[in-house]
């Protein structure tokens, strides 16, 4: 049976990868990224690429952004009355600028609370057996609640991560148990 499926982070890696594969299996297909021109882009390459191609959308939204991530829940839910998978596979590590507009380490600000802000606001949408996967990394590290608030700048990209990463997997497992 096709599947309504949430992508983030997919116009490369992991994400279009994934992509492919959910699309060419005939499942519908809601692309997220950053970039209009790569979602663009994402759109032709799964539209030329496959046979018996499922429905594709796609939503533009800068993660690092709390408000986009709203105004992307609201577009999502504006449009679809069901969802059955969110796959939060957005991430960064390595940026030019490290504090977002919101005052945050975008590390943190991407890679953990983005996901749980989306999810919270798409759970509505989603039935009892809807599933959540929160692509993580074997790179952990002990959570600073401050760094995770944006009160304690981190300036080691890698500490920054393994930290969001860490932060990710731990709201996974509570919202697993919830």
């Amino acid at each position: 049976m096709a599947k309504r499926i949430l992508i983030t982070g997919a116009t490369d890696g992991i994400g279009l990868e994934t992509a492919k594969r959910l699309y060419s299996e005939g499942h519908t297909v809601l692309l997220h990224g950053r970039s209009a021109e790569k979602l663009a882009t994402t759109e032709r390459t799964l539209a030329n690429g496959s046979s018996g191609a499922g429905t594709i959308y796609s939503y533009r939204a800068d993660l690092s952004r709390r408000a986009e991530v709203d105004s992307l829940a609201d577009a999502i839910t504006k449009e679809h009355d069901q969802l059955d998978v969110i796959i939060n596979n957005a991430g960064v590590m390595r940026v030019p600028e490290t504090i977002t507009q919101d005052g945050l380490d975008v590390r943190f600000a991407v890679n953990t609370i983005a996901p749980y802000l989306l999810t919270k606001r798409l759970l509505p949408i989603m039935s009892p057996t809807s599933r959540v996967i929160n692509l993580s990394s074997a790179a952990q590290a002990p959570l600073e609640m401050d760094a995770l608030r944006g009160k304690k700048r981190l300036l080691e990209d890698m500490q920054a991560y393994a930290q969001s990463k860490l932060a990710l997997t731990m709201w996974n497992n509570a919202l697993a148990t919830s």
